[in-house]
C-alpha cells in the first residue's frame, strides 16, 4: 500500500502543473472507443500468457542469458503487484481467452501482424516491438519477442500510473529506433555496490533502456591532486579475481568489489529488466590498477601500458581470461582510451590482438573508444572492421569516417552526452562538461531551438555532417557520466541525481528517433518527477511512503522519551533530496543507515560519513552558500572569502543547541545552528591540470534508520529544501559566529 500513497500525492501534485506523457512516448491509438475505459476496479486481476509463447527468448539481442517471455511475466507480476497495489495471479494458458470475455484480464502473447513490420530505423529486424490492445474487457501485450512483450509491460505500467489504475482504450504497434540505447557511469575512480548497480538497471529500463555500460576500471587523472606519487594515486578495478595471484590489481581494495557471484546477481537482475550488461576493462590507458601492481610495464607516462614489453600482453590477456567466464553478453568493451598517438603500430597491434583473442576463446566481439592515432608504419595495418568504435569526441574520431572504413558505431559525442560528476575540469578543451545532464543539448541540439536529438546526431557544430538515421553501421547511442574528479568527490546517489532526468530523456530519443513521436518540453519536467519514484524495483529517490508526503506536515517527528536507549530504531532508512532536518541536540549522537551517517562528535565537530570518507561541516558564508555560481553550482572558489574551516558547536543539557541541515543536489547540505547560517558539508576539488581550485557542494541524503547516543533529544524532516529566497522561515542569512 505504501506505493498508492505516493501514487496518490504525486498525481495531485502533476495535475496542478500539467498532463503527463508516457516516456518514451507510444504512436496514437488508433480504433478506440473514447468513452471505454479499461478499469481496474473491473478486473479479474488475473495475467495469462499463452503457452506457445511463453518459452520463446530472443536471440538478436546481446544478453547471453535471455529471459523467456515467461520470465519477463514474472517480472511484470512482481511490478504490477506493486504499482497497482493489489495481488495479481499469472497462469500460463494454451490459448489466451478472447479479448472481449476476458474480465479485464492482461493477456500476453505473439504479436498477431507482421513481422516485418517490425524493424529499427535501419531496416533491420528486431523481436523488440510489440502491439497494445486495450478494451474495457481486456489488456492484450504481443511482442515479437521475449523483450518486445517486456517492453510493452513497461508502457501499460506507465499508463496505469498516469492513468490511476485505468487506461484507455485502442490499438498501437511500437518498436525501437535503435539497438542501442544505453548509459554508462564510471565505476572506475568511484566503488559503487551491486545494490546501488540493480536499482539503476531497473531505473534505466523503466524507460527502454536496454544497455548499462559497466566501465569498471580507471584511475584518477595524473595531472591533478594533491601531488602524490604516481604509485598513490587513486586506481580501480572493481571485480574480485578467484585468482589470488591477480589480486594485485586491487591495492588492497578488496573491500570494495563484486565477486563473481555478486556480478552474476546483477547481470540476471539487469537481464530480466531487459538490461545487458557490457562490462568495461580499460588498456591500455587508464591503466593504473596495472602499472601499480607491475611497474615494468608502464611507459614514463605511467597509466600507459607499454605494449612493447613482453609481459603486456599476456597479462592483460590473463585479467581478461579471469573475467570472460564472468560476462554473459555477446560483446565487450577492452578501452583502447587516450593511448600515445605516436605509437600507432603498437596500439593498433594491441586493439586487434584482443579482437582475436577474446573471440577466439569466448566468440565475442569488441567495443572499443574511438583514438587518434598517426599513421602506422606498416601501411597495411588498420583496426580490425569486425570491431565496433564508440565515438566520443570530435578529434578523438570521426563517425562518417568511421562508416566509411566499415566499422560499427555509437554515439556518446561528449557534446550531448558527457556529464563529469561534481565539476567539469576546465581548462581542459572542449570541457566543459555539465555536473547533471544537460537536456538543452537533447531538446534544442545543436543550440537550435525544437531540434529533438536523435543517435544520429553527432555534429553540434558542422550540423549537416550527421550519419543517415537509418545507417546500417549506426547500432545507436549511450549516455556517460565521468568521475574525474574523484571517489571522495559525490556519493553514489549523486550519480544517480545527475543521470536521473538524462536516462528517461535519452531512452526516450533513442527509442523514438526520428519516426517516432517527439517529447512535449512542456510536460517533460512533471513526466520525470512522476516516473522516477515509481519505477519498480528500486527507491533511488530514497522516498519515505506516508500519507501527506506532498503536505506541509512533517515526514517523520520524533522525540526522546525517558523509556528510549542509547540505541532508537527510527526504521526509516533514508530520505533523499530535497529535504529540510530539523534536530534538537545536547551532546553527541550519530543517526545512521545504509547509505551514510551523520554524526554530532565529541569534539564538537559535524560531519557526515559516506563510502568511508569523513567530510566535517565547514565554515561558508551565507552567500557563497546561497548565491550559486550561474555557470558552475555549487562551486565555491578558492579566491572568496569563506574560511571552509570545520565549525565547532557547543551543546548541553543545560544549552542544547537547534541544527538544520537543508539539502538539494546543487546548494548541497547546508547548516544552520540556532537560526544563523554557518557552513555546509563540501569536498575540495582539482581543476583540470591543478589550475582551478573550488569546493564543491555535498549532496547527502537523511539517515534516519538508527540513532545511537543521548545526545539527540528531537527530530524533525520535512520532504523540501529550503533555499526559495534570501530568508527561509526563521533561518538567517547572518553568522553567529
Amino acid at each position: 500500500m505504501a506505493c498508492t500513497w505516493i501514487i496518490a500525492a504525486l498525481l495531485y501534485m502533476v495535475a496542478l502543473v500539467s498532463p503527463l506523457q508516457i516516456l518514451p512516448p507510444i504512436p496514437a491509438f488508433n480504433d478506440g472507443d473514447t468513452a471505454e475505459i479499461w478499469d481496474l476496479t473491473a478486473s479479474s486481476q488475473k495475467i495469462y500468457i499463452d503457452a506457445g509463447f511463453a518459452s520463446s527468448k530472443d536471440t538478436d539481442g546481446l544478453t547471453l542469458i535471455p529471459p523467456s517471455s515467461h520470465d519477463f511475466a514474472e517480472v511484470f507480476l512482481e511490478d504490477l503487484n506493486r504499482i497497482t497495489g493489489v495481488d495479481w495471479s499469472l497462469e500460463t494458458v494454451e490459448s489466451l481467452p478472447d479479448p472481449a470475455d476476458a474480465n479485464g484480464a492482461i493477456l500476453l502473447g505473439a504479436f498477431t501482424g507482421d513481422n516485418s513490420s517490425m524493424v529499427y530505423e535501419s531496416g533491420e529486424l528486431t523481436s523488440e516491438g510489440y502491439e497494445l490492445e486495450i478494451s474495457s474487457s481486456s489488456v492484450f501485450i504481443g511482442g515479437v519477442g521475449a523483450r518486445g512483450m517486456w517492453w510493452g509491460t513497461r508502457t501499460v505500467l506507465q499508463m496505469l500510473l498516469v492513468g490511476n489504475n485505468t487506461l484507455p482504450s485502442g490499438r498501437t504497434t511500437d518498436a525501437p529506433a535503435y539497438a542501442t540505447r544505453g548509459y554508462m557511469f564510471d565505476a572506475g575512480r568511484k566503488w559503487y555496490n551491486k545494490g546501488f548497480l540493480k536499482e539503476m538497471c531497473s531505473y534505466a529500463s523503466f524507460f527502454k533502456m536496454n544497455e548499462f555500460h559497466y566501465h569498471l576500471s580507471d584511475n584518477y587523472p595524473l595531472n591533478r591532486g594533491r601531488n602524490e606519487t604516481w604509485q598513490d594515486v587513486y586506481s580501480h578495478f572493481s571485480l574480485l579475481p578467484e585468482d589470488e595471484s591477480l589480486l594485485g590489481i586491487l591495492h588492497g581494495r578488496e573491500n570494495e568489489t563484486l565477486s563473481r557471484e555478486d556480478y552474476a546477481d546483477m547481470q540476471s537482475h539487469c537481464a530480466r529488466r531487459g538490461i545487458a550488461v557490457i562490462p568495461e576493462i580499460e588498456a591500455p590507458g587508464h591503466c593504473l590498477y596495472v602499472t601499480k601492481w607491475k611497474p615494468e610495464l608502464a611507459l614514463e607516462k605511467r597509466d600507459l601500458l607499454n605494449l612493447s614489453h613482453p609481459d603486456t600482453m599476456p597479462t592483460i590477456q590473463r585479467i581478461w581470461s579471469e573475467f570472460l567466464p564472468w560476462f554473459d553478453v555477446k560483446e565487450v568493451h577492452v578501452g583502447a582510451d587516450e593511448y600515445d598517438s605516436t605509437l600507432a603500430d603498437d596500439y593498433i597491434g594491441f586493439v586487434n590482438e584482443m579482437a582475436d583473442f577474446i573471440n577466439s576463446t569466448t566468440d565475442k566481439s569488441i567495443r572499443i573508444w574511438g583514438t587518434p592515432m598517426e599513421e602506422p608504419k606498416d601501411k597495411n595495418l588498420r583496426i580490425n572492421m569486425d570491431i565496433t568504435i564508440q565515438h566520443w569526441q570530435y578529434g578523438q574520431s570521426d563517425p562518417l569516417e568511421l562508416i566509411d572504413q566499415g566499422h560499427n558505431i555509437i554515439n556518446s559525442q561528449d557534446w550531448w552526452a558527457y556529464m563529469s560528476i561534481k565539476n567539469d575540469h576546465m581548462p581542459i578543451i572542449p570541457a566543459p562538461y555539465p555536473q547533471f545532464f544537460n537536456e538543452s543539448r537533447i531538446l534544442n541540439f545543436a543550440d537550435q531551438p525544437g531540434w529533438q536529438w536523435t543517435p544520429a546526431d553527432f555534429n553540434n557544430v558542422n550540423t549537416t555532417e550527421q550519419p543517415e538515421p537509418n545507417e546500417p553501421f549506426l547500432k545507436g547511442a549511450v549516455m556517460a557520466a565521468w568521475n574525474d574528479n574523484g571517489p571522495d568527490a559525490s556519493t553514489k546517489l549523486e550519480m544517480y541525481y545527475a543521470m536521473r532526468r538524462g536516462i528517461a530523456l535519452v531512452g526516450a530519443r533513442a527509442w523514438s528517433g526520428i519516426r517516432g513521436p517527439e517529447v512535449q518540453p512542456e510536460t517533460l519536467d512533471a513526466s520525470i518527477d512522476f516516473f522516477s519514484p515509481l519505477a519498480p524495483t528500486q527507491d533511488l529517490d530514497r522516498v519515505i511512503p506516508v500519507p501527506g508526503n506532498d503536505s506541509d506536515g512533517p515526514l517523520v517527528s520524533w522525540n526522546r522519551s525517558s523509556s528510549d536507549n542509547d540505541t532508537v530504531k527510527l526504521g526509516k532508512g533514508s530520505k533523499g533530496l530535497n529535504y529540510t532536518l530539523t534536530l534538537t541536540a545536547t551532546g553527541p549522537f550519530t543517526l545512521s543507515s545504509n547509505d551514510n551517517t551523520f554524526s554530532f562528535n565529541n569534539d564538537g565537530t559535524l560531519s557526515f560519513i559516506e563510502d568511508g570518507y569523513i567530510y566535517p561541516l565547514r565554515s561558508v558564508t551565507p552567500e557563497d552558500a546561497l548565491e550559486l555560481d550561474p555557470g558552475h553550482p555549487g562551486r565555491i572558489w578558492v579566491n572568496t572569502t569563506s574560511t571552509h574551516e570545520p565549525v565547532i558547536i557547543d551543546a548541553s543539557e543545560a544549552v542544547p543547541v537547534a541544527i538544520t541541515v537543508s539539502t538539494d543536489v546543487v546548494h548541497g547540505a547546508v547548516v544552520w545552528i540556532n537560526g544563523q547560517l554557518e557552513g555546509r558539508f563540501e569536498v575540495f576539488v582539482y581543476g583540470g591540470r591543478n589550475t582551478e581550485f573550488s569546493w564543491s557542494q555535498m549532496a547527502f541524503v537523511a539517515p534516519l534508520e538508527d540513532i545511537e547516543g543521548v545526545g539527540l533529544a528531537s527530530l524533525e524532516i520535512h520532504g523540501r529544501s529550503e533555499f526559495e529566497d534570501y530568508r527561509v522561515g526563521s533561518l538567517s542569512l547572518g553568522s553567529s559566529r
